[in-house]
């Protein structure tokens, strides 16, 4: 076969391996050194070298490490470990053969190929113990969600380096441990190990890369927003046009995020993602298109987010990776649950869920996703009892800045279960926090949570003003889904107060806005607010209406409130869910039931279903 001639293409699984099996060793060999001189790619060259050499080769083992270093400089972790594996079958010492292993089991965790390292685990445990194998261990837990076992094997890591004889190698432990610090959301951690990894390193070499591709979080987390800014600035400018530059991009597309940068971090993510496809790390996409899935939530591409979400699941699983499970998962049982697929949403909810003693980056978003199914079907005893440990596990303090939103969640699951008081003392706390920069959603969001809390309280001469405020704050930004949620409970609130035209319109652009994102959901509870204001021309009553029919007769006349606490309590509803929904008191539902059941010359709830299922 010449250079000229076209390729051999199997078409079946598996021919092209049992073809090769049936070679003769020899004849193999022979045809691997050929091919070792014809391929251009020095990773395909020197697999083919590697094929031919049946024993050890301590040469050709020098030349795989040298190569897995440069490939390990870009960030092509995957190609780095393939070498490295080679370079230990080849070495001719004990002590070699064992630190390339090593070597190539860390890399494999770095190219996020976890379900393999993992079927490394004996091996590595069965080696001397040294600070590398520490290290490999410990980043390998870090991976898996394993935050005690991490913890505990990069302790060991860094107390047996030396970082005056080898600051290499301490630098890779320093690098493991700011993983692990940005994976627990500790600020100072992650900031305190990026610099030692730093200073141990010269720009441009893996260690450093990752360790300042990380830094800005850890500065962000401690509420230092403009160094964390200045610091990606800087990380952007060492950054190289390969892999690596994936790690930054990632880094500076959470920062993005956080401080409402929403189009810069959805640029960032989007170039993220496809690290894998470049030599990198699949950990590094996934982590990325987690992101991706997020962001596009935010922005309102519902539609991007589910099929972002569908894309990664599929190599999530594959890779066995918990770390980045919950933060995918997170985004989708909030889109189903809000498009009201509640076997889906129930579904990915159960994928979201996590084991006590994991990493905060894991437990949060976790439960989140329960916090937002239980929210969307008004169950507010059930978001309360999921958020309340968030209050220990994540607050936000004057040098620590939560980094998940879910403050505002907290206040309503407060507010919608009668703890006005707890919900007071939580939110003014929140509040009084100083801020570095004000962030335009963390403002909304606290508006509009004082103005449900207003509005419970009975006090309708200022809720008004709070929510508008809030919708202020989203002003120019593009953020549907936010303000679509502060709509709602604008309007819902409007309506409570008694201010009916003012209701009907604003929890009309809520409802707009909601199904244009397909939040079936919310839709419905938007109409029935609507239908509860008396006003909307779009929901009039219906003249076949159950409840209309009944009373007909009678020449009656039920309010419009009236009809929604009828409409609920017939579905099934109790006095308590009736009211939760509608976002009335519960003695103002017992107040409609009772007039609705005199005008209508019933008694009791069953006959008040019975009359609806008459009419159906």
């Amino acid at each position: 076969m010449t250079r000229r001639d076209p390729p051999v293409v199997f078409f079946e699984p598996g021919t092209g391996a049992a073809i090769y099996e049936q070679i003769a060793p020899s004849r193999r060999i022979a045809l691997h050194r050929l091919a070792a001189e014809a391929v251009e790619p020095e990773g395909e060259r020197s697999g083919h070298r590697v094929s031919a050499t049946p024993g050890a080769d301590e040469d050709l083992a020098g030349e795989l490490e040298q190569f897995a270093r440069d490939q390990a400089t870009v960030g092509a972790w995957q190609d780095a470990s393939t070498a490295l594996f080679s370079a230990s079958r080849l070495s001719q010492d004990l002590r070699s053969r064992n630190d390339r292993l090593l070597r190539a089991v860390d890399a494999l965790v770095g190219s996020g190929n976890i379900a393999q390292a993992q079927m490394w685990t004996a091996a590595v445990d069965a080696l001397p113990a040294s600070p590398l194998r520490s290290s490999v261990l410990g980043y390998l837990s870090t991976a898996s969600g394993q935050n005690d076992s991490a913890q505990m094997q990069l302790e060991m890591a860094w107390r047996t380096s030396n970082p005056q004889r080898d600051p290499a190698a301490a630098a890779q432990v320093a690098q493991r441990f700011v993983l692990h610090g940005v994976a627990s959301w500790d600020g100072p951690a992650i900031t305190t190990w990026a610099e030692r990894a730093m200073e141990l390193t010269q720009p441009g070499t893996p260690a450093h890369i990752e360790s300042e591709a990380i830094y800005g979080l850890g500065l962000y987390a401690q509420g230092r927003v403009s160094a964390a800014e200045a610091s990606y600035h800087r990380a952007f400018e060492h950054a190289s046009e390969n892999a690596q530059k994936q790690r930054v991009q990632m880094g500076a597309g959470w920062l993005a995020l956080r401080l409402d940068n929403v189009e810069t971090a959805l640029a960032n993510f989007e170039s993220a993602a496809p690290t894998e496809y470049r030599g990198g790390s699949m950990r590094i996409s996934l982590w990325a298109e987690a992101w991706l899935a997020r962001t596009h939530l935010v922005l309102g591409n519902w539609d991007a987010a589910a099929a972002t979400v569908a894309r990664a699941s599929v190599r999530l699983e594959t890779s066995r990776m918990p770390l980045i499970r919950p933060l995918l998962y997170w985004t989708a049982a909030e889109l189903w649950s809000m498009r009201g697929d509640w076997d889906r949403a129930r579904y990915y909810v159960s994928q979201a869920a996590v084991q006590p003693g994991t990493y905060r980056a894991m437990q949060v978003p976790a439960t989140l996703a329960r916090a937002r199914f239980h929210e969307a079907r008004a169950d507010y005893e059930g978001a309360l009892a999921v958020l309340q440990p968030l209050t220990e596990l994540d607050p936000w303090t004057e040098n620590r800045v939560s980094f998940w939103p879910w403050q505002d969640t907290y206040v309503n699951a407060l507010v919608m279960t009668d703890q006005l008081d707890a919900a007071d003392s939580f939110l003014t706390a929140f509040e009084r926090v100083p801020r570095e920069r004000e962030v335009p959603s963390d403002m909304a969001r606290m508006a509009w949570a004082r103005g449900r809390l207003v509005a419970a309280q009975g006090d309708p001469d200022t809720v008004r003003e709070h929510f508008e405020a809030s919708l202020g704050h989203l002003r120019g930004i593009n953020r549907p889904y936010l303000r679509a949620r502060v709509s709602f409970a604008f309007g819902q609130s409007m309506r409570r107060a008694g201010k009916r035209r003012l209701a009907s319109s604003v929890l009309r652009a809520a409802r707009d806005l909601y199904d244009s994102l397909g939040a079936a959901t919310y839709v419905e509870r938007c109409d029935r607010e609507l239908k509860a204001t008396g006003l909307d021309v779009g929901n009039l009553p219906d003249p076949a209406d159950p409840v209309l029919m009944a009373v007909s007769d009678h020449h009656l006349q039920l309010t419009a409130q009236e009809r929604a606490v009828a409409e609920l309590v017939a579905g099934g509803a109790t006095n308590k869910e009736a009211a939760r929904t509608l976002f009335l008191a519960e003695k103002t539902v017992q107040y409609h039931l009772t007039r609705l059941y005199r005008k209508m010359g019933i008694r009791s709830r069953s006959e008040l279903a019975a009359v609806f299922r008459a009419k159906d």
